[in-house]
C-alpha cells in the first residue's frame, strides 16, 4: 500500500473509521483512541466487554505521553527492544487525560511501541497512537490474513489493510511497567 493511501486512511481514522490490520504480533482491529464511538463499535463487533482494556500502538513514545503517567525510573523500558522473542505490551499508570474506554476497569493503560511500517506511517499521519485489539470475536481464534478479515469483518470495518502480521499466531507478552511482572507470557 502506498504511503499516500496510508495517509488517506489515517485521515479517515481521525474521523471515526475502524480498520482491520496486521500488527507486529497478530491481526488487530483499530481506531483513534479519543473517539469513544469508534472504540465502542470495535467492542460491539468483537462482542467484547467494555470492562476490558485495549492496547495503544504507537511509533514514537511522544504519541503515548498524553495517555500515561509512568514512573520516570521505568519510562526508558518502553522503548527498549523486547527481551523476548515477541514484542512486549506494557501496562502503565493511565494519565488523568486517558479516556476510561481505553482502560476498562483499570487505572492502567496497555501500550506498545512498534516499528511496523504501516502502523508507523498511520500513527505519524494521525499524530496519535492507534487502538489495537485482536481481530476476532471474543473467545474465538484471531484472524490470520486479509482474506479472513474480509470474510469475518466486512462490512463492519471501514478499511482492511493488506499484509501479514509479523508473529502471525502469538499475541504480545504483557508486563507491568512498574513491577516487571509478566501478566501474559
Amino acid at each position: 500500500m502506498s504511503p499516500w493511501r496510508l495517509r488517506q486512511i489515517a485521515r479517515q481514522i481521525t474521523q471515526g473509521a475502524i480498520i482491520a490490520y496486521p500488527t507486529d504480533t497478530i491481526w488487530g482491529l483499530g481506531c483513534h483512541p479519543l473517539l469513544q464511538q469508534s472504540v465502542l463499535e470495535i467492542q460491539r463487533i468483537k462482542r467484547r466487554s467494555t470492562r476490558k482494556a485495549l492496547i495503544l500502538l504507537a511509533s514514537q513514545l511522544e504519541q503515548l505521553l498524553p495517555y500515561i503517567e509512568p514512573d520516570n525510573r521505568h519510562l526508558h523500558l518502553l522503548s527498549i527492544p523486547s527481551p523476548t522473542v515477541r514484542p512486549v505490551t506494557w501496562l502503565v499508570k493511565a494519565s488523568k487525560h486517558c479516556p476510561h474506554w481505553l482502560t476498562g476497569n483499570s487505572d492502567k493503560v496497555a501500550v506498545r511501541l512498534t516499528d511496523r511500517c504501516q502502523i508507523d506511517l498511520l500513527c505519524k499521519a494521525m499524530q496519535a497512537p492507534l487502538v489495537s485489539t485482536s481481530a476476532n470475536i471474543s473467545g474465538r481464534k484471531t484472524i490470520r490474513n486479509s482474506l479472513q478479515a474480509h470474510k469475518h469483518f466486512q462490512p463492519s470495518v471501514d478499511y482492511i489493510i493488506e499484509g501479514f502480521a509479523t508473529a502471525k499466531t502469538q499475541a504480545s507478552e504483557i508486563r507491568d511497567l512498574q513491577t516487571g511482572k509478566i501478566i501474559r507470557s
